[in-house]
């Protein structure tokens, strides 16, 4: 995940991942519905945008989160918004040649305050081989930040002239917000205030304080062999108890992986008990990271009041690496308890923290990306006692 101010490189490449062919009937769509534009000087950029449009679709359900686009498809699109994807408005920009420095916006999708778009989508029209590249992104706040600097105002026909270098959100990008990220936080300060609901998991462009208001993962039901549900919507997986490591297999589970780290970590003095029950989530599946997050749970009955632990484990998924300067983060309500970043040449490696409390405690989980972005889960307690009902 990447949110350079760097200009991104929108050379044509046509073996990128954001790079589809459209089948036949979709690039019929595109001629029928421009061809119901009467002044033939505007049947060429809606065909453009027809085409984008079909070829933006086929990207968010080719991908592993099927992500539904929602547009008329009776009516020729508008070059302001043009498509929605959940609860995000959408501007796709369409070009059949990128020679061009400049891109053309409606001013209306950025000043309507109620009816702005959250997110402008770039994209390459290669209509000679029914191809569509989705090149980049262009949040609405980013766009309201730099109104200044790039000396944005209105031309006659009620757009802006926005140079290529602005769009400076990668695809991959695009995927994680649409994903998980509240539109609200991407729409800048003129946001309406109706659009304020919190994400399952928040990925936000600062460093995150402590967040409590939101429903907690209750891993006191994982002793239960129970998953709440929090959990559950968040696609976390319940591990069965960890065994002694067998035999090396060229493909391991989860699980297998989790007990070759405890087996690396030994050597250390970190000793898991018995009673100690897990989960994991694959943020390649819920976010679109190749990271793998396992937490570990169990109590401490010596103490009085009594404790419980919670050991969380964040690596890459199978076949990938972590990038180096990935810190992991836990807190309680007030203070930093573990920060751990990953070294250079440590890639393939791992991150682990614990914490301890008495069972009114909670911890939060952040991750924090090199480049500035951070993943913010709910707040993790301990209530084995709070039923599922």
């Amino acid at each position: 995940m990447s949110d350079s101010l760097d200009p991104i490189d929108f050379e044509f490449d046509p073996l990128r991942a954001t790079t589809v062919t459209l089948p036949q009937p979709s690039v019929d769509w595109a001629v029928q519905v421009s061809q119901q534009v009467a002044d033939p000087s505007q049947q060429w950029s809606i065909f453009l945008r027809a085409m984008a449009l079909q070829g933006l679709q086929q990207w968010l359900e080719g991908g592993a989160l099927d992500l539904a686009l929602y547009y008329d498809r009776h009516q020729p699109p508008t070059p302001g918004i043009n498509g929605r994807v959940g609860g995000y408005r959408l501007c796709l920009v369409a070009q059949g040649s990128l020679s061009d420095d400049e891109v053309t916006i409606p001013a209306a999708t950025v000043q309507d305050e109620t009816n702005f778009a959250h997110l402008y989508i770039l994209a390459e029209v290669q209509e000679e081989v029914d191809q569509v590249t989705i090149l980049a992104g262009l949040r609405r706040d980013r766009l309201l930040a730099q109104q200044q600097t790039l000396g944005l105002t209105p031309q006659t026909d009620g757009t802006y002239r926005i140079p290529i270098h602005c769009f400076d959100t990668t695809p991959e990008d695009v995927l994680l917000y649409l994903t998980c990220l509240n539109p609200a936080q991407i729409s800048g300060s003129q946001a309406s205030g109706a659009e304020t609901a919190t994400a399952p998991i928040a990925v936000s462009q600062t460093r995150p304080q402590p967040v409590q208001t939101r429903a907690p993962i209750n891993v006191g039901r994982w002793l239960l062999n129970q998953l709440d549900a929090v959990a559950d919507n968040l696609a976390w997986t319940l591990m069965p108890p960890l065994a002694p490591a067998n035999a090396i297999r060229s493909i391991r589970s989860p699980v297998e992986q989790l007990e070759d780290i405890l087996r690396e970590l030994q050597p250390a003095g970190v000793i898991i008990p018995s009673t100690a029950r897990g989960a994991y989530t694959d943020l390649q599946q819920t976010v679109g990271l190749p990271f793998r997050l396992y937490a570990l749970t169990w109590t401490l009955v010596e103490p009085r009041p009594p404790e419980w632990t919670l050991f969380l484990f964040l690596g890459p998924a199978p076949g990938e690496q972590l990038p180096p300067g990935t810190r992991l983060i836990v807190r309680d309500a007030t203070t930093i308890l573990v920060e751990q970043t990953l070294a250079q040449g440590n890639e393939s490696g791992f991150l682990y923290a614990q914490a301890i409390g008495t069972w009114h405690e909670a911890f939060t989980a952040t991750v924090e990306l090199p480049n500035g972005n951070t993943l913010n889960w709910p707040p993790f307690v301990f209530q084995p006692e709070i039923s599922q009902s």
